[in-house]
């Protein structure tokens, strides 16, 4: 699935971030752009993700340049899809980042704390190396 072209989201089970002018649809969080090639953002969000608990990494799309991964809740173990595609921007990389739970009509914002917290980490990793954030 090529997040960059959703055309639906639910909104109450769901939260997107994604660089300005880069979706076909608004997103909840608008992502960073960052002054690195594709290969090493993606190999930066993958470490940083895999340290994610009940995290697990399920596949790469290399033709899309995207990430899959399931996070399980903490009691229930519900699984949410997550999915991080880097694209090039005008000015360096940046992160989509889709979060959907899989069960249920609604998240009670899971989705978004999730992915404003990832695109936190990612953006410290990046701008302070060796650091192990």
């Amino acid at each position: 699935m090529d997040v960059r072209s959703l055309e639906n989201r639910s909104r109450s089970n769901d939260a997107l971030a994604c660089a300005i002018g880069v979706c076909n649809v608004p997103a909840d969080i608008e992502s960073p752009v960052y002054a690195v090639s594709i290969e090493e953002l993606l190999a930066i969000a993958k470490t940083v993700i895999d340290s994610e608990p009940r995290t697990k990494y399920i596949a790469m799309d290399e033709k899309l340049k995207q990430l899959v991964f399931v996070q399980r809740s903490r009691i229930f173990r519900f699984p949410d899809t997550v999915w991080l595609q880097a694209v090039q921007t005008d000015t360096g990389s940046s992160v989509i980042l889709y979060s959907r739970s899989n069960y249920g009509n609604s998240d009670l914002g899971t989705n978004k704390r999730r992915i404003r917290a990832w695109l936190t980490k990612l953006t410290e990793r990046i701008e302070k190396p060796g650091t192990g954030n």
